[in-house]
């Protein structure tokens, strides 16, 4: 049957191969945009995790202030380990006759910032009172051959009348991405190097690192409790969870648009079939006259259109992994551009699951075979007079 099936298929070849690429765009286009999603989602959420999962983010509200004395108190509150206050400012540097904004942070602690500190050059400040700093890649390469090295001095104005010099101590790797900040504009050095610098006595943020993970919502609670609304407090796993439900709602999106095609590949799977079943009334009804059975015949036909569903999915599928393959490719460019523009450098995996591979194979065979029922059936239910008789 599926030999008869195919015979009928490769009978008009044309008509054949643009159903066939029409189920094979819809397949392909779905597998490489959900790759594309999965890639982009691990990515952002590596570098979230990175932070580590038992951080807990603390910031002011509107009409309060974080000090030393809040540092403190939550010092003392159970399985705490560790407290980073921060405090961020904005300035201005100018090198080369390119003028930089720039974002001011101060911590002692800058991995806690950053998650992961990849440096191209140079090294960690220490934690000192001295104006050293790491700048950020964009800073430090602000116009083609024109860069900073670590020893180097760079002015850095905070207003039109007050500008600190600072010595360059490390420059950060374009690779790598910051989910806080833009680490590329960035300035970073010591906690009491920057208070003095901006001339500040309280805290932007504070960083909370605790026992476990477990013990992440039971401390944030407290801290909830006990500073009550002068405070937010975020935890890193509230960040993973934002972020997933973004990306999860991006990919579905990606998802139903790509499904467009699908439906179109349907379209064409019936309308293949219905020209054939009109072209081969003739064939038809020999068969009904040779003996064939309806079920006979609606096999025949189901089976051409299941072979338009599985040929087009296999061929999706592989154009699929060759397009996800490719993205890297394309977006190096992007990456590129904006690794000069922001000296925030970022790298893209799609994901291929072998999951996805499956469901996209599934789903261009249940496909095919909605879409060659009906032509099937009308082919089937002509009897052989009937089918001589329209000849």
């Amino acid at each position: 049957m599926f030999w008869v099936g195919f015979r009928g298929l490769t009978s008009k070849k044309g008509v054949a191969i643009l159903a066939i690429l029409a189920v094979a765009i819809g397949i392909g286009g779905v597998v490489g945009l959900v790759s594309l999603t999965q890639g982009i989602s691990k990515s952002i959420l590596s570098d979230i995790d990175s932070l580590g999962p038992s951080t807990i983010l603390i910031q002011p509200t509107e009409g309060h202030v974080l000090t030393q004395a809040t540092v403190d108190e939550i010092l003392s509150f159970p399985y705490v380990t560790q407290v980073y206050p921060l405090v961020l400012g904005v300035g201005s540097v100018e090198i080369g006759g390119q003028l930089t904004t720039v974002t001011i942070i101060g911590i002692n602690n800058l991995t806690a910032f950053l998650g992961q500190v990849i440096l191209s050059s140079g090294s960690i400040y220490p934690v000192t009172s001295a104006p050293v700093a790491v700048i950020g890649y964009q800073v430090a390469n602000p116009l083609p051959g024109i860069s900073i090295s670590p020893g180097e001095e760079v002015i850095i104005s905070l207003s039109a009348t007050d500008s600190v010099p600072i010595r360059v101590v490390g420059v950060l790797s374009p690779s790598g991405f910051s989910p806080l900040t833009n680490a590329g504009t960035s300035v970073f050095m010591s906690l009491q190097a920057a208070m003095d610098m901006l001339d500040r006595n309280t805290y932007s943020a504070i960083f909370v690192k605790v026992n476990s993970v477990n013990d992440v919502n039971k401390t944030a609670s407290v801290i909830t409790a006990v500073l009550g609304n002068s405070v937010s407090v975020t935890t890193v796993q509230q960040i993973v969870q934002t972020v997933s439900s973004i990306t999860s709602g991006l990919g579905i999106l990606l998802t139903g648009t790509a499904s467009i095609s699908l439906v179109v590949g349907g379209v064409g799977i019936a309308a293949t079939q219905l020209t054939k079943v009109y072209q081969r009334i003739r064939e038809i009804g020999i068969m009904k006259t040779i003996g064939m059975k309806t079920h006979d015949v609606l096999g025949i036909f189901l089976a051409e259109a299941i072979m338009i569903g599985l040929i087009g999915g296999v061929l999706g599928i592989l154009g699929g992994i060759a397009l996800s393959d490719s993205f890297p490719l394309f977006l190096g460019g992007s990456a590129h551009a904006a690794r000069r523009s922001t000296g925030v450098g970022f790298s893209i995996h799609p994901v291929i699951s072998v999951e996805s591979i499956i469901l996209a194979f599934l789903v261009a065979l249940v496909l095919s075979i909605i879409a060659g029922i009906y032509p099937a059936w009308r082919a089937a239910k002509l009897t052989a007079i009937e089918a001589i008789r329209r000849e």
